[in-house]
């Protein structure tokens, strides 16, 4: 392995380091690599979207082979990408005519029990694919590769892309669904709740597309971050900086072997350094602050001292200020903590003193003395303030009562639910509705004026922003605590089954199953507003 061509900056960095690296390598050579994979991708899923649109009885098997073949594919990304490390650009049609010859080692593992359990294969891929390795060698190769901390790093990166490849998915079904939804639509996903439209062939496709566009996306961004992870945990073993640094080290030495007067002018040039930092070094270290009239005196003898310094001496003096202040060449670090306040160190007891200082040594206060009389100070100022509490206790809690006491609200989950926008018998406009044809507006009202009752005539405690299910356990919890009747409690629940029937799956009641829930609210709630 050629470590001179390295085109990378590559020391050893922390896992976030070594991913974000990932993401500037691919980068550079992103045309190549999602060439190369989209090459190899996107005709992998057409062949099996019309197989299982041919052969719909095993249409799910078919589906289910670009996932299972993922890996193999990715490794065709991994050999441009580490072509490309040591500055050999490969093109999309070389990388593809190359890739059925990276297929050999790993692949019954990452095929089978791996494919499953095994999001962070990206950092092992390298092992079977460019190091060759096999068998027992291998096995420990990735034990090595996947200590401190860069098996979990891979692992969890994996499942970061997982969750990325389905919003994505997710995103695009939602946004064919945007210009697709029926009129009295609210769902961008109504498509996959409606079981006969879900359970279709043009949906399982279209599923499957959106699931090739998230992928075809994600797969190169995954497989990068974790080969510059797997490079990285390599130059944290193998020192791969220090040999680079001393490789180079060779090459000045080989090249300089013939030449002796430079090394000459190099020992002049040190020693010229030393000898302008030695008076700034003597100058600098820490003196007594003299009076102010000697450091006045002082200050004309040192500028009677120090000699004149010319604008080269002064430039090397800045550049070798700079080297010096490196982090790499201090040997400390300056950081600020908090730490508890030490208490000032006793002076030792002299053995002779005399009588007299043992007599007013035993009339001053002992310690002991002092830290009870700041516990009973403390004690009793906590006693004060519980004792405060406990006196205005009603004065306290009314404050809270008060302060606890809610606005009703006047809209739930986009509905009006003020009992002035509902009309004075609430069954017979529901009727009326239905036999216009309102469906909808019908079953719309009737769960608004349902959720109007728990409010204002229960004080369920729902917010503007409750949804249905919410809705629901509130009552529940009514219930429970003897604040709700039961039958109400039963009619709340199937008018909002009813309304989630009707709203996101398009399923609406039988004229009998209305008629009698009008009955059922009339009877509980009352007609009339």
């Amino acid at each position: 392995m050629r470590l001179d061509r390295l085109q990378l900056d590559l020391r050893p960095r922390s896992h976030s380091q070594a991913l974000d690296l990932g993401v500037a390598l691919l980068r550079q050579s992103y045309f190549t690599c999602y060439a190369t994979w989209l090459a190899l991708w996107l005709p992998l899923n057409l062949l099996c979207g019309l197989l299982a649109w041919q052969y719909q009885d095993w249409a799910f098997f078919f589906l289910v082979i670009p996932w299972w073949l993922r890996p193999l594919l990715e490794r065709v990304i991994v050999l441009v990408l580490s072509r490309a490390v040591f500055g050999q650009q490969l093109s999309w049609w070389q990388a593809l005519r190359a890739w059925p010859k990276e297929l050999g080692g790993g692949w019954f593992r990452v095929l089978t029990w791996w494919r499953l359990f095994m999001p962070g294969r990206g950092l092992y891929q390298p092992i079977w694919q460019l190091e060759q390795a096999r068998g027992r060698f291998a096995a420990d190769r990735r034990r090595v590769l996947g200590r401190d901390g860069a098996g979990p790093a891979a692992y969890w990166f994996g499942i970061a892309c997982v969750h990325f490849e389905a919003v994505l998915q997710i995103g695009l079904i939602s946004l064919i669904g945007l210009f697709t939804a029926p009129p009295d639509a609210m769902n961008p996903l109504w498509m996959l709740f409606d079981q006969e439209i879900a359970q279709s062939q043009p949906v399982f496709l279209m599923s499957l597309a959106c699931y090739a566009i998230a992928v075809g996306i994600m797969a190169p961004i995954y497989t990068a971050c974790c080969f510059t992870l797997y490079l990285n945990r390599r130059a944290e073993l193998e020192a791969w900086d220090i040999e680079i640094i001393l490789r180079r080290l060779a090459q000045e030495r080989q090249g300089s072997k013939s030449l002796k007067l430079p090394t000459v002018g190099h020992t002049l040039a040190v020693l010229l350094a030393v000898m302008l930092i030695l008076p700034q070094a003597v100058q600098a270290a820490p003196q007594c602050e003299p009076p102010e009239d000697k450091k006045v005196e002082a200050d004309l003898i040192a500028r009677q001292r120090t000699p004149a310094q010319s604008t080269e001496q002064q430039a090397i003096r800045a550049e070798l200020d700079k080297v010096y202040a490196h982090d790499d060449l201090r040997g400390y670090r300056c950081v600020q903590t908090w730490t508890a306040k030490n208490k000032t160190p006793k002076e030792p007891e002299k053995e002779d003193k005399d009588e007299e200082d043992k007599g007013k040594r035993s009339e001053k206060v002992p310690d002991w003395a002092s830290d009870l009389t700041k516990a009973i100070l403390i004690l009793g100022a906590i006693a004060l303030v519980a004792w405060l509490l406990y006196r205005y206790r009603d004065r306290i809690v009314g404050a809270f009562q008060q302060a606890e006491t809610r606005k009703l609200p006047g809209e739930v989950a986009g509905m009006d639910i003020r009992p002035e926008s509902l009309p004075d018998d609430i069954p017979t406009a529901v009727r009326k509705l239905w036999a216009e044809g309102q469906q909808r507006n019908a079953l719309g009202l009737l769960y608004r004026a349902t959720l109007s009752r728990l409010v204002h005539q229960y004080a369920l405690a729902l917010t503007q922003g409750a949804t249905e299910g919410d809705c629901v356990k509130l009552a529940q919890q009514a219930h429970q605590q003897g604040e709700l009747p039961a039958d109400t409690l039963a009619l709340t629940q199937d008018i909002t089954r009813i309304w989630l029937a009707a709203a996101y799956a398009q399923q609406w009641p039988s004229d009998a199953a209305l008629d009698s829930s009008c009955s059922r609210w009339q009877q509980t709630f009352g007609g009339a507003a």
